[in-house]
């Protein structure tokens, strides 16, 4: 619509110019005003197709954060159960340290735990979503700066943080392994593995596995940061998603 007033106001601009019945000043007045009108059409014009895409960029957003809502949540939950595994490692790795080569250890204890240090856990983040919204150069159009500082900050930073300290303890798990397969002379026998747990290289292996407090505090910082996303989101939309 507001195409064609300016064609159509462009038009009697042209046959004002042309029109030699009029004088000068009657020209000028009606020049005037039809480039007046000219202008607040185009001026209409942009504003709307301005607030067409703002429209549609807040749309987008908010189909965007309803779902890492949703990536984030998971993200908690899982790792919840990571600790809880942790809480496990952490009875195992402290046990198997325990040992001593001048006490024979329970047999069935150190075949339960035997049977447990070739596992691990890891977050499997759910950062896709997150991603094809970053590379699609849309991040900005969450006008919330604090909830978007947040939101960059849990995938470039915690997230990857979490992930160094998990790469630190899955090498220290692959360097037992390895101390064993190379060092037991019958994988069969469980006190061929316990002679070898229990030498001074085995003792500092089990105890570097005992998971440490900066691993556990950069899990926790996963709900920590989470959730105070999601309640940024929930109030943003006051839960309306």
């Amino acid at each position: 619509m507001a195409e064609q007033e300016v064609i159509k106001h462009t038009k009697k601009v042209f046959e004002i110019i042309r029109n030699k019945n009029t004088s000068f000043w009657h020209k000028l007045k009606d020049f005037v005003l039809e480039i007046l009108i000219i202008v607040f059409a185009i001026s209409i014009s942009i504003w709307f197709h301005n607030w067409s895409e703002h429209k549609n960029e807040q749309k987008i957003a908010k189909t965007f954060l309803s779902g890492l809502k949703g990536d984030i949540q998971a993200d908690i939950a899982e790792t919840e159960d990571i600790l809880k595994t942790y809480d496990k490692y952490k009875l195992l790795y402290t046990y198997l340290n325990s040992l001593s080569r001048n006490k024979n250890p329970d047999k069935d204890s150190l075949k339960k735990a035997l049977g447990y240090i070739d596992s691990y856990t890891f977050l499997r983040a759910h950062k896709s979503r997150f991603t094809g919204f970053l590379s699609a150069g849309k991040i900005m159009s969450i006008e919330n700066d604090s909830l978007t500082q947040n939101i960059l900050n849990y995938y470039q930073e915690v997230l990857p943080a979490l992930q160094t300290s998990e790469e630190r303890w899955f090498g220290q798990n692959r360097l037992l392994l390895t101390y064993l397969t190379d060092n037991v002379k019958d994988f069969e026998n469980d006190m061929d593995k316990f002679q070898v747990l229990t030498t001074p290289k085995g003792k500092y292996l089990t105890k570097s596995l005992i998971p440490w407090q900066q691993l556990l505090d950069r899990y926790k910082m996963v709900s920590t940061k989470g959730n105070r996303i999601i309640l940024s989101i929930d109030k943003l939309y006051q839960n309306n998603l």
